[in-house]
């Protein structure tokens, strides 16, 4: 019989609301980090694990028709550059008389996680595809993580 067990559970709430924030206005790679969050996970990992992920980005488009890309990266034992575990890519429309104001939310799940320490760091990052094209974070900001392990 597998018991499942709760490991760690980790929120990283930059802004609940829109406009809760100033404005943050989105780069070209790199892009810009949003949010982090470390779980813990006390050694010896199980074998079996997961870390399920969730986020929630609000933006607002400026200038043409900007594509932002939100992306996770897994720090094991908090070195990086990270490993990207997820990518989404959002079309923002900043043409008058269209919707300006977006919210995207967002899951992942990273299975199997090792880590010699047992804390692993997730960041949230978002960039645009391409200079010309103009977008901000707006709010809200949140990203969530919980760690589930399994023993057998």
């Amino acid at each position: 019989m597998s018991l499942t067990t709760l490991l760690d559970y980790k929120a990283s709430v930059p802004s609940n609301q829109i406009g809760g924030i100033s404005a943050i206005p989105l780069t070209v790679s790199p892009g810009v980090q949003l949010a982090d969050l470390g779980i813990f996970i006390t050694p010896p990992i199980p074998a079996v694990n997961r870390v399920e992920l969730k986020g929630t980005l609000g933006l607002q488009g400026i200038s043409g028709n900007p594509i932002v890309t939100v992306t996770i990266r897994r720090l094991p034992d908090n070195t990086g550059p990270g490993l990207v575990i997820f990518t989404k890519q959002i079309n923002v429309e900043a043409q008058a008389l269209t919707e300006i104001f977006y919210t995207s939310s967002f899951s992942a799940i990273d299975f199997n996680v090792t880590s010699a320490t047992g804390f692993i760091v997730y960041t949230l990052t978002a960039q645009i595809a391409a200079a010309g094209n103009v977008a901000n974070v707006v709010g809200p900001i949140t990203f969530t993580g919980m760690a589930i392990g399994s023993s057998t």
